[in-house]
């Protein structure tokens, strides 16, 4: 009978010590398990960056209305809705306008990691006298600094948009995209580059344009031809965008010369509050051709006067004023800057592998005389970009991070190379708010 008791009392003293466990643990998430507390505040400071969440890992709301679809965070004990948009997607993957007007899988929910804020133990709802629950939990981690903020996304057909900042706009007639305080990137009406970009809130155009130079030979009928390509050997067929609160989704078509005749590529553009991501597509042609030299390069007009250009090997950076200027060109940067005082860009990217070639960093600030062979001006302003001698042919895709920091006339380029680098970390987990208390079991012998 003893080992009986015995046995008694060890279970009860478990299920108590269970109970206690349970009773401490809070909601369930797929987060940090930091939920002893009633809230933790918010510690993420990377402004700039998006937090972008596709339709399969939030499959408790596949099928769901995307306007009974809500982002919240808590900035203190209070929730607040934030700004976010769903983009929906095709079956073929395709950003498009509209679809069906449901969440599916492919779909993406967009809202910026500073909009997140604390973790709540019990973050419901109050509306027309009763409470709604979220769905889901979204932990965002910067790897960094190990620092988090949350957001809660809920499903109610009682709820509705409240959220009224727009953090960027797209203009359609003149296929430009705005961000209020920061830049303006407008894009050429026939060949689809960039031509425009202001930065701040000065309106004044600082850009030429962006730069293409493929040069080599192509042999027909066994007499190799000269070979030279540029941005103006590009057309630009179609443009359709998606202009949410949170980013511009720019979706553009347009045909190059291929090899064995023209070829069309499509290429999407994501647009936020200071932050472009902008994937480029290089292709480098084969046989019959012979290519010797690739360059990609932005140039800035006169107005840019007075500006500086830093990059990984020119730390003290070199004032662009239509001077020429000797630069360290090697190895490539993987970052540059250009800074004045109206605004800041940094260009953060990775060389493809497999590029090969003799690469360096191309320079050009020369505006005393205009070059008949140039395009755009023909006269070079900063104009700065990856250059490379005998390139290896492929198809590279090159994924550039352009950001628009505020108040700075620093050099902070290694910083958001960090950030390219160590993206934030995103994590989904469902709301449980089922609470389990183990009773004393009373046994008699």
């Amino acid at each position: 009978m003893k080992h009986v008791r015995l046995l008694i009392a060890m279970t009860l003293g478990l299920g108590l010590i269970l109970g206690l466990l349970w009773t401490l643990r809070g909601s369930s998430c797929a987060a940090l398990g930091q939920s002893t507390r009633a809230f933790i505040p918010p510690s993420l400071t990377r402004w700039h960056a998006p937090v972008v969440v596709t339709g399969s890992l939030l499959s408790d709301l596949a099928g769901s209305p995307i306007d009974e679809v809500f982002v919240y965070a808590y900035q203190d004990a209070t929730p607040a809705q934030i700004p976010f948009q769903i983009d929906e997607r095709d079956a073929s993957g395709a950003y498009v306008v509209v679809e069906d007007g449901q969440l599916d899988g492919n779909d993406e929910l967009v809202f910026m990691a500073a909009d997140g804020g604390g973790w709540v133990d019990h973050p419901l709802l109050g509306t027309n006298g009763s409470s709604i629950t979220p769905t889901y939990v979204i932990t965002i981690t910067d790897p960094v600094g190990n620092a988090h903020a949350w957001a809660y996304v809920f499903r109610s057909a009682a709820l509705s948009r409240v959220a009224t900042a727009d953090y960027v706009s797209y203009d359609d007639g003149n296929d430009r995209i705005t961000s209020s305080n920061r830049y303006a990137l407008g894009f050429d009406a026939t060949h689809g580059f960039v031509d425009h970009l202001t930065l701040g809130d000065s309106e004044q155009d600082l850009l030429d344009r962006t730069k293409l130079r493929i040069s080599g030979t192509i042999e027909v009928h066994g007499i190799p031809i000269p070979l030279s390509l540029n941005e103006e050997n590009t057309s630009k067929d179609a443009v359709h965008a998606i202009d949410g609160p949170v980013r511009v989704t720019r979706v553009s078509t347009s045909t190059r010369p291929g090899e064995g005749g023209l070829v069309q590529d499509v290429a999407t553009l994501f647009a936020y509050r200071s932050l472009v991501v902008r994937p480029d597509t290089v292709v480098i042609p084969g046989d019959p051709a012979d290519v010797v030299y690739l360059r990609s390069s932005m140039d800035w007009n006169g107005h840019a006067s007075g500006m500086v250009f830093y990059d990984a090997n020119n730390p003290a950076g070199v004032t662009i004023d239509g001077s020429p200027d000797t630069i360290t060109t090697t190895p490539p940067g993987e970052w540059t800057q250009v800074t004045g005082v109206t605004g800041t860009i940094v260009t953060v990217s990775r060389i493809p592998d497999g590029l090969g070639g003799s690469q360096s960093t191309y320079y050009k600030d020369d505006g005393s005389v205009a070059d008949g062979s140039d395009t755009g001006d023909q006269l070079s302003y900063g104009d700065a970009g990856l250059q490379v001698q005998d390139p290896i042919s492929g198809s590279y895709v090159v994924l550039a991070h352009i950001y628009f920091p505020t108040h700075t006339l620093a050099n902070v380029g290694a910083a958001y190379l960090d950030d390219y680098d160590n993206p934030l970390q995103v994590s989904v987990g469902t709301v449980d708010l089922r609470w389990y208390t183990y009773l004393p079991l009373v046994a008699r012998d």
